[in-house]
């Protein structure tokens, strides 16, 4: 159920970019990041197919780190390469044989990630850029062996099992 939330939301809000390129409930002031690099052109020439993972934040707090220019909100933007760089280092810090599986293959393409025993097969990027270090239990690598053998997937190197933490 979590899952389907999460990517009807990541849907909603990339149709809302393609659209309109605005998001609905922000102001025109709002301070925007692309990729942790604030904009000045708000979202022109972002492809919308690009785009992982969309936070919208309000606050007090944000007065308290931007001033009058964050009253208003401040909207960050990751595109796929941006999150895929992090949630990869995110998910090196936790496990050790993420990080040496990593380092063999140089990139995570061919691994298949399995989320709370859901097989991950769309929307990939946008589902593993929403999870936050704090929400995973545990992330172990298996060999294709046990892939197929498992969850009836061939033709990845090898499988990478994140579990949520329980809370």
């Amino acid at each position: 159920m979590r899952l389907k939330l999460i990517f009807c939301l990541l849907l909603w809000k990339t149709v809302a970019i393609a659209q309109e390129t605005a998001i609905p409930g922000m102001s025109d002031s709002s301070l925007l990041f692309v990729d942790s690099v604030e904009s000045k052109q708000g979202l022109a020439g972002l492809d919308p197919r690009q785009i992982a993972i969309i936070n919208i934040v309000k606050g007090a707090k944000l007065r308290e780190k931007f001033g009058s220019r964050g009253a208003d909100g401040v909207i960050y933007v990751e595109t796929i390469p941006f999150a895929r760089r992090r949630y990869t280092k995110m998910f090196s810090d936790i496990s050790s044989s993420f990080a040496k599986a990593l380092k063999q293959y140089g990139t995570d393409s061919s691994f298949q990630y399995i989320l709370d025993g859901s097989v991950l097969t769309q929307s990939v990027e946008q589902m593993l850029a929403a999870l936050e270090k704090g929400t995973i239990g545990s992330i172990d690598v298996i060999p294709p062996k046990i892939l197929k053998e498992q969850y009836e997937v061939d033709g990845k190197q090898l499988g990478v099992i994140i579990r949520s933490r329980v809370k």
